[in-house]
């Protein structure tokens, strides 16, 4: 229930309560069938106001001044207090009532009652503050779980945001860096590289700022950034790209996958040895699986920053929907495989 669905109910239900036993004199001589006499009804109305006002100073002032701030000997001699002079109030008033209207009431008889009257006017008084604590901290621990809860999903977000800022940044400067080389190399396919590179920093600024995007966007993006790194070394390494047909409405956290193919594009690269990388992208209803293999020619696999900051992301965004495993596959390869459940 969101926070201003609390207030309303706690303003209203308690005025419809109280509205309620304000009215049971009432409701109680029409149920016995014959009048009360107005004494009465004036009785019960001045001691049932006494109750509301015992129920009100500890919603609103006992317990969050006193009970939430742990000085309980100050909530209790509150309540104390509040009930000897509300009684006495009570008592006053009822009596100095009595008789005026009633001639035949003796004052001894109001001092002997007097005993049973405040016994009776404690116990309500306590069932009255008894409810209204139980109430107030009620409210109390919910709405400190929603605030928490709301504090929590913002910190993830915040980390999230960051993360993917860090992201950002590192491929952009990857991929830099990479057209930068390929300019000595090839002017011509250092133009069309920039030109697929136009596409990439396009989308990197415009579509990713949500926490999903659809999958083909994000699909068409990979099938860019490979398409770069194959105008780049097409000569020196094998590189295929396997991707599914795209279901539109599914959708995943933004560059989720860079990362792992960046890293094979790091370390399964050699100038001098034979290299090679194959990307296999598969959807299986909901399920998406990334299966990277690549020769490996890293002294140490390091994912970096990159790989890193998605690990987090992944438990982040999909907690318990994933899994990932990264090796040697013992032949002079290295093997990345992420599913994931986008539901």
């Amino acid at each position: 229930m969101p926070i201003f669905h609390v207030h309303r109910t706690k303003t209203v239900l308690p005025l419809l309560t109280w509205l309620g036993i304000f009215l049971m004199p009432l409701l109680i001589t029409m149920l016995e069938g014959h009048p009360r006499s107005f004494d009465w009804y004036a009785t019960n109305f001045f001691l049932t106001l006494s109750i509301c006002v015992m129920y009100y100073l500890n919603y609103f002032v006992f317990v969050d001044h006193y009970l939430m701030r742990q000085r309980v000997r100050r909530f209790a001699l509150a309540n104390v207090l509040a009930s000897l002079i509300l009684s006495l109030v009570d008592y006053i008033t009822v009596g100095i009532w009595l008789l005026r209207v009633d001639e035949s009431v003796k004052q001894g008889v109001l001092i002997q009652s007097g005993i049973y009257f405040f016994l009776v006017l404690y116990v309500l008084f306590a069932l009255a503050a008894s409810l209204s604590v139980a109430i107030r901290m009620t409210e109390h621990t919910y709405i400190s779980g929603i605030k928490l809860a709301d504090a929590r999903k913002m910190q993830a977000e915040t980390e999230l945001s960051n993360l993917k800022n860090q992201l950002n940044p590192h491929f952009l400067f990857n991929t830099l860096n990479n057209i930068y080389a390929l300019i000595d190399i090839d002017k011509e396919k250092s133009k069309e590289a920039v030109h697929d590179f136009s596409h990439l920093l396009r989308y990197v600024i415009y579509d990713t700022s949500p926490l999903r995007v659809p999958i083909s966007g994000e699909l068409a993006f990979i099938k860019e950034y490979v398409h770069i790194e194959q105008i780049r070394l097409s000569e020196w390494c094998q590189i295929t790209l396997r991707m599914p047909p795209v279901d539109e409405r599914l959708q995943i956290a933004p560059l989720l996958l860079l990362p792992f193919i960046e890293n094979a594009f790091k370390h399964g690269i050699s100038y001098s040895k034979p290299s090679f990388i194959h990307i296999d992208i598969t959807l299986n209803g909901d399920q998406l699986s990334c299966h990277i293999h690549n020769s490996n020619h890293a002294k140490r696999h390091e994912g970096g920053i990159g790989i890193e900051n998605t690990s987090k992301r992944l438990n982040l965004l999909y907690p318990g929907k994933y899994t990932l495993t990264q090796g040697d596959d013992g032949e002079g390869g290295y093997t990345t495989d992420l599913t994931v459940s986008l539901a």
